[in-house]
């Protein structure tokens, strides 16, 4: 059950909805049906007490921060 930001094209609300299958959200509003997705950031649960996303570590001397989608030392973070 994803978890979608809207921008009402009527009144201009913005608005987050839960949308399950083909369920169609509308604006709470005016009612219009008439949205577009907005652009929204990225969560993620970490197990841990930090408050943060999980990040890729400092590069390491060999140009890489060692994380596995890093590569040989192609990370995206620089």
């Amino acid at each position: 059950m994803p978890l979608f930001e809207y921008v009402c094209s009527q009144c201009n609300c913005e608005f987050e909805a839960l949308v399950r299958g083909e369920e169609s959200p509308a604006c709470p509003q005016c009612g219009d049906v008439k949205l577009e997705k907005a652009w929204s950031v990225p969560a993620a649960h970490t197990g841990g007490a930090s408050q943060s996303l999980p990040m890729c570590a400092p590069p390491s001397a060999h140009g890489g921060c060692g994380a596995p989608q890093c590569g040989g030392g192609g990370c995206g973070m620089h």
